[in-house]
């Protein structure tokens, strides 16, 4: 799960508006500190010269360009490596696996602290989470760390891929079409489960995924999740010269990093997750805290207004949102053609724009920008389809539609601070972003709102369902206890994770995360918008030394915040000094301050 999720992204609608301002559109953020400070040689080791960085076995890593290794840039090479952890003294041959592996570079060289290996979410987030996380630090730490980035196994320009038309459900021609459920009829969920488990069923006899080394065969689909990408890691970790590693995951990036620190843990330097997913490997109850978490966050948002925020300007709430709810139902497919200005966008933080989307997307605005709600109410009892469009692209996008139509591709124009950088992507030596026809052709329309979720999702996680009836009335019953004030948004975000195990012919769960040693921040919101505050609370737990930090805010990690119009920026402050200091200044639970002018109570 993460902040490049389709389905799950988009809850955090609100990093699509974060997104236009990276990009330079909505103006610029300071940098909460940018004071010099030499690294503590007691908690930081410097990473190898970038000589050494040239000069890595090209049998184990090989550079696309390795001239473009130099201080401040960003390039790319492949990482070889056996399909199977190595294990000493077993002479056993595997297949060789190419993951795509991209590294900017610090620019003080060798990189004082060390190298830090990042991860955005998804699955399905891509090496472009380099830029992402650049942007979001401080200059301190720009100078500083080597930033790692991944385009996982199966997926972006990794060999071999998963992204194949049939294991991607929404690709099933008229059959696709189960996939818009209604969850208070029975055969309606039924004819969802029969698409699920014919998919599954010829994703995994997919001739391509056999795999031959020796005299075994191997299946690519049971070493292409999580774990496989966390060994990735360390392999990179000692190809790149053997020092202990910073860690940076968020969203489903939480989960990569998480299960870093449990394999390896004495490798581990620093560690910040931020808006954990489930450490444990229960789809069902994974499943059960999504949903039931989705319905608190939308009942205190609801309650927010019946208790006296003046700025809602209506207390009928959930006649509101099921007026909402009804006009997107009505209009239907044409969001198809209307999501076409911000599509672009949507795809630059992984998020592929479909019907599916608007509620979540409306939800997130209202819920940051109570005064907002007054407007959308009346448009929607009146069923203004034109009015309505207005108000999405307003608040997605403020002003700023035609200027960001105009944005060339692949260079991303970035600026910060009066200064304009310029990032590119998706070219033989760059980071990767799903785009349509890269890296190869129809990518983004196979990978689409969840294929790269689905496969991951159903490797590492255990106890799906091998039942329709159970399959149906489970997901019945969870829209009875959860019915999201009619909209049934709970179950319909959540059910994505739910069905991709349903009917997968061989799980491969991941271990339980955590580790009592191992320090660190675990950063959370309480009403996150994707991963719920429990799991937050559950990913604490299992890292008993770790540090808990809450924000109260409503977005999707607390570094989204950062460029949220629902504030709460300085809470990623924390974060940073962590970052450069090498060691946390705050009390374990802290809780940031609220912005107060988000509750303005009469």
């Amino acid at each position: 799960m993460n902040l490049i999720f389709s389905t799950f992204a988009i809850a955090a609608i609100l990093t699509v508006r974060a997104a236009a301002e990276r990009i330079g559109l909505r103006g610029k953020q300071p940098h909460l500190f940018s004071q010099a400070a030499a690294p503590n040689p007691e908690v930081f080791e410097a990473a190898i010269s970038l000589e050494d960085f040239r000069n890595v076995d090209p049998e184990k890593f090989e550079w696309v360009n390795p001239v473009e290794i130099q201080a401040g840039e960003t390039t790319c090479g492949f990482l070889k490596a056996p399909l199977v952890w190595e294990i000493e003294d077993m002479e056993i041959v595997y297949p060789i696996v190419r993951t795509y592996v991209c590294v900017t570079f610090a620019t003080q060289q060798p990189a004082p602290r060390g190298n830090m290996a990042v991860h955005c979410g998804g699955p399905g987030g891509l090496s472009l989470c380099n830029y992402k996380i650049w942007l979001d630090l401080d200059e301190e730490a720009r100078s500083t760390y080597n930033l790692i980035g991944f385009d996982q196994r199966g997926m972006g320009r990794s060999t071999p891929t998963f992204v194949i038309p049939e294991c991607a459900v929404h690709m099933q021609g008229d059959d696709s079409n189960a996939l818009m459920i209604n969850y208070n009829d029975e055969e309606s969920i039924r004819a969802a489960a029969k698409l699920y488990k014919q998919v599954h069923i010829n994703c995994w006899n997919y001739p391509g995924f056999l795999l031959e080394a020796g005299n075994a065969t191997y299946h690519f689909l049971e070493h292409s999740g999580t774990r496989q990408l966390a060994e990735d890691i360390e392999r990179v970790r000692r190809i790149f010269g053997d020092q202990k590693l910073s860690v940076y995951g968020i969203s489903y990036g939480t989960v990569v990093m998480g299960v870093y620190a449990t394999m390896f843990a004495k490798n581990v330097n620093l560690m910040v997750l931020d808006g954990s997913v489930d450490p444990n490997s229960d789809i069902v109850s994974r499943t059960i805290d999504d949903v039931r978490s989705k319905q608190e966050r939308l009942d205190y948002f609801i309650a927010s207004c019946e208790f006296g925020n003046v700025q809602c300007g209506t207390f009928d709430v959930r006649s509101c949102i099921n007026d909402v709810n009804r006009m997107v139902d009505w209009i239907g497919d044409e969001y198809e053609s209307w999501l076409t200005p911000f599509r672009s966008i949507l795809e630059l933080v992984g998020v592929s724009a479909h019907k599916g989307l608007v509620m979540n997307i409306v939800i997130g605005i209202i819920f940051s920008a109570y005064n907002k709600l007054k407007s959308l109410c009346d448009i929607a009892k009146n069923k203004d389809e034109a009015l309505f469009f207005d108000w999405l692209i307003d608040n997605l996008l403020g002003n700023n539609a035609f200027e960001f139509e105009m944005e060339s591709f692949p260079m991303l124009n970035v600026t910060r601070d009066g200064v304009t950088y310029f990032f590119e992507y998706n070219s033989e030596s760059k980071p990767t972003t799903a785009e349509l026809n890269w890296p190869f052709e129809s990518y983004g329309l196979i990978a689409g709102f969840s294929l790269c979720q689905d496969l991951v999702t159903a490797q590492d996680m255990a106890f799906g369902s091998y039942d329709e009836d159970r399959y149906v009335n489970f997901l019945m019953n969870l829209n009875t206890e959860y019915p999201g004030a009619g909209t049934q948004l709970p179950v319909r975000s959540s059910n994505q994770w739910y069905s991709a195990t349903y009917y997968w012919p061989n799980i491969t769960p991941l271990p339980p995360i955590g580790n009592p040693l191992v320090k660190g921040v675990i950063a959370g919101q309480l009403f996150d918008s994707a991963t719920p505050y429990i799991w937050t609370q559950k990913m604490r737990d299992s890292f008993k030394s770790a540090t808990l930090l809450t924000s109260r805010s409503v977005n999707h990690g607390i570094q989204s915040s950062m460029e949220s119009i629902s504030g709460d920026r300085r809470c990623y402050g924390n974060i940073l000094r962590y970052f450069k200091h090498g060691y946390v200044d705050f009390n374990d639970g802290k809780v940031c301050d609220v912005s107060f002018h988000l509750l303005h109570y009469a």
